[in-house]
C-alpha cells in the first residue's frame, strides 16, 4: 500500500513527505501555528496602533497638513494646480487620493480623520490582497499570512506611514490589485483591467510607473495579448488625463506632476547604501527566506514556473523604492513598495520549503518559525511610541489657541492647516515652496520668489511662526522680523511622532 501511495505521489510530481496539504504531525501544526502567530502579531498591532491615533487633531507627520489643505480645497471647489505663490503651493502628487478623501471630507468634515480613513482603509486592503495572492499562488493560507505579516511588520522601518494623510497606502493598494491582476490575465480584456489598475496607480503617485515597467516587459514575453491591452489602456488613460488636467489648470498640472520632481537632484548615498541600509538590514532574514525558496523549488524543480512572474514583479517594487530614494525628496516611506515585494517572495519562499523533500521537516520547520520571529522583532521596535502623548495635544491647542489670538495673518511656515484651524488665512506648506524653489530655473520659480517678496513687505503678515532658525522666508526676511518671544515651555511635546521631528516652536514678529 505504502508503495502503491508512493508511485502515485511520484507520478503527481510529489512525495510522501510533501506537505500540499495540511500535516497531522504534532511538530508541524505546532510550527505552523507558531508561524501563523508571528505573522498575525503585526498586523494587530498596527491596526491598534492606527485606530489610537487616527483621530489625533494634529499632524503626525510633519507634511500632513498640507494635505489636508489640499483637501480642503478640493471640498470648497478649488484647483489642485494652480501657479505657485506663497499663499498656496501644489504638492507634486496627482490628484486620485485627495479627489477621495475629499469626497469623504465632504461627509465627515474637513481635517485630519478623512484622509487618513483612506488610507488606513486601503492599507488593510493590501494586506489582504498581500494573503490573497500568495495563499491564492500555494494554496496555503499561513504562506499569505506570512506575507501580510511581514509587510504590517514593516510599518516602522518605512517610516510608519500606513495610516497617514498621504498618498502611499492609497497607492500601494492599486498597484498590488494590478499585479494581482496581471498574474490571472490571459487576454487582452485581462489586460485592460491591469491597464487601468496601473493608471489608477499612477493618478495616486507617479512612482507606480516605475514599479510596472518590468512587469509589462514581461508579460510582452509570456502574454503578449495581456501586455498590449495593458499598455494601451495606460497611455490612453495617461493621455486623456493629462489633456484634460493641464486644460483645466493652464498647464500647471504638467508642472507639478511631471517637470518638478526630476530637476530637483539625486541622493548620491542612495545610491550605495540602498541595498545593504534600507534593505539587507532591516529585511534580511525575510530575504533570507525568499532565497531558500527559489533555491529549493529550482532543486527539486517544483513550483519553477511561479518565480519568474513574481521575480519580476519583486524587482519591480523593489527598483521603484531605490529609483525614488535616489531622488533628493525622498524619504523612509519611499521604501513601502520595496517591503511589499519582500513580504510577497518571503510568502512564497516560505511555502517552497515547506513543501521541500528534508529529512527533518520538523527541524526545518522550527528554524523557518525561529527566521519568522527575530524577524518580525527586529522589525518592530517601539510601535507604541508611534501613539502621540496627551502633552502633545494638549500643547497643540494651546498653540492654535496662539496663533488665533495674534492680530493681522500669521504664517505657520511648515504647518499651514493649523493658521486654518485658527480662523487664519492659509499659506503654502513650505516644504513645496522649497520644491519649487530647488527645481531650477522657470516660471513657477520666478512667480513664487516675487509673491515671497511681495509678502515680506506686506504690514498685513504680523507672525511667522518657523520650525528652525534657517526655516525662514525668503533672502530678505530678517529685514523685516525679529525673533520672538518662546513658544513651548515643554521640551519635547507637540513634535510629530513619525518622520522629521519638526514643531513651530520659533516665533518671528513685524519689526
Amino acid at each position: 500500500m505504502a508503495t502503491t501511495l508512493g508511485r502515485v505521489l511520484k507520478r503527481r510530481g510529489a512525495t510522501p513527505t510533501d506537505r500540499s496539504t495540511p500535516s497531522t504531525a504534532p511538530t508541524a501544526r505546532a510550527t505552523r501555528a507558531a508561524i501563523s502567530v508571528t505573522s498575525a502579531v503585526p498586523l494587530a498591532v498596527y491596526v491598534y496602533v492606527a485606530l489610537r491615533r487616527i483621530a489625533y487633531p494634529f499632524e503626525l507627520e510633519w507634511l500632513e497638513g498640507g494635505a489636508v489643505e489640499i483637501v480642503n480645497r478640493v471640498v470648497h471647489g478649488q484647483g489642485i494646480y494652480v501657479a505657485p505663490t506663497l499663499h498656496y503651493v501644489a504638492y507634486p502628487y496627482p490628484p486620485l487620493y485627495f479627489w477621495i478623501s475629499a469626497g469623504l471630507a465632504k461627509l465627515i468634515g474637513v481635517g485630519f480623520l478623512a484622509p487618513r480613513i483612506v488610507s488606513f482603509i486601503s492599507s488593510l486592503g493590501s494586506f489582504v490582497v498581500l494573503w490573497r495572492m500568495v495563499q491564492k499562488e500555494t494554496r496555503d493560507p499561513v504562506a499569505g499570512l506570512v506575507a501580510a505579516g511581514i509587510f504590517a511588520a514593516a510599518f516602522e522601518v518605512s517610516g510608519a506611514w500606513f495610516d497617514l494623510a498621504r498618498v502611499d497606502s492609497l497607492f500601494i493598494l492599486l498597484l498590488l490589485l494590478a499585479v494581482s491582476a496581471a498574474r490571472v490575465a490571459r487576454n487582452w480584456r485581462g489586460g485592460m483591467t491591469v491597464g487601468l489598475l496601473l493608471f489608477l496607480a499612477f493618478f495616486t503617485k507617479q512612482t507606480a510607473l516605475l514599479a510596472a515597467v518590468p512587469l509589462l516587459v514581461y508579460l510582452g514575453f509570456v502574454r503578449w495579448r495581456v501586455a498590449v491591452g495593458a499598455v494601451v489602456t495606460l497611455a490612453l488613460f495617461l493621455v486623456v488625463s493629462t489633456t484634460a488636467l493641464d486644460w483645466t489648470s493652464h498647464g500647471w498640472y504638467s508642472y507639478f506632476v511631471f517637470h518638478e520632481l526630476p530637476n530637483q537632484g539625486i541622493n548620491a548615498k542612495a545610491l550605495r547604501t540602498f541595498i545593504p541600509t534600507s534593505l539587507l538590514r532591516p529585511t534580511g532574514w525575510a530575504i533570507a527566506i525568499a532565497l531558500a525558496g527559489i533555491v529549493l523549488s529550482c532543486w527539486r524543480q517544483r513550483s519553477r514556473g511561479i518565480w519568474p512572474f513574481w521575480i519580476v514583479v519583486s524587482a519591480g517594487l523593489v527598483g521603484a523604492s531605490w529609483l525614488s530614494l535616489v531622488h533628493a525628496g525622498g524619504s523612509s516611506n519611499v521604501l513601502i513598495p520595496a517591503y511589499a515585494g519582500v513580504a510577497i517572495c518571503t510568502g512564497l519562499g516560505y511555502d517552497a520549503i515547506r513543501r521541500a523533500d528534508v529529512r527533518r521537516p520538523g527541524l526545518v520547520g522550527a528554524l523557518v518559525a525561529g527566521i519568522l520571529v527575530v524577524q518580525v522583532v527586529q522589525l518592530s521596535h517601539r510601535p507604541l511610541h508611534e501613539i502621540p502623548s496627551a502633552s502633545s495635544e494638549a500643547a497643540g491647542r494651546q498653540f492654535i489657541a496662539l496663533v488665533a489670538s495674534i492680530p493681522g495673518q500669521v504664517i505657520v511656515a511648515d504647518h499651514p492647516w493649523y493658521d486654518t484651524l485658527a480662523g487664519k488665512p492659509s499659506w503654502a506648506q513650505s516644504e513645496a515652496v522649497h520644491d519649487v524653489l530647488r527645481a531650477g530655473p522657470s516660471v513657477a520659480r520666478t512667480d513664487l520668489l516675487a509673491s515671497i517678496a511681495a509678502t515680506l513687505r506686506s504690514a498685513s503678515v504680523t507672525t511667522v511662526f518657523a520650525d528652525d532658525p534657517g526655516d525662514t522666508i525668503g533672502p530678505d526676511f530678517h529685514r523685516y522680523f525679529t525673533l520672538g518671544p518662546p513658544v513651548f515651555r515643554c521640551a519635547r511635546c507637540f513634535f510629530p511622532v513619525t518622520d522629521v521631528p519638526r514643531r513651530p516652536y520659533l516665533r518671528f514678529d513685524r519689526r
